[in-house]
């Protein structure tokens, strides 16, 4: 399956129309499994000071993280506020969970359902 390139300024429109996104410089992006975010990536901003440029400078910033480890980037809207992360795709869910706890998240991503899994 060939990755489909997107311009940020692409990436940054659909999540201000209210899309949330996972994408990766070297994978497709995953339609099964669970997304679990990584401890110590993430990064927060006000919406109304959100831009393009935040997220260009936030996947320059973790580019050789995200190819070396095979992660994706996961951005989404909460709040009033935009959330930018980095994120292993789980395919089975208790081992995601358990990810999710020993990386002190909230909440995992369904990514087959769009559902968001409280823990």
């Amino acid at each position: 399956m060939a990755t489909r390139i997107v311009s940020v300024e692409q990436q940054y429109r659909s999540l201000l129309d209210g899309d949330g996104l996972t994408f990766s410089p070297t994978s497709p992006t995953p339609t099964s499994g669970f997304m679990v975010s990584l401890a110590g990536s993430e990064r927060t901003f006000p919406v109304s000071r959100f831009t393009a440029n935040e997220l260009s400078e936030y996947v320059r910033d973790y580019a050789y993280r995200a190819a070396e480890e095979s992660l994706f980037y996961g951005a989404w809207i909460d709040g009033g506020l935009v959330y930018l992360d980095l994120s292993v795709n789980v395919q089975d869910r208790s081992q995601a969970i358990a990810l999710g706890r020993l990386e002190s998240q909230l909440a995992i991503f369904d990514v087959a359902n769009s559902e968001v899994i409280s823990l």
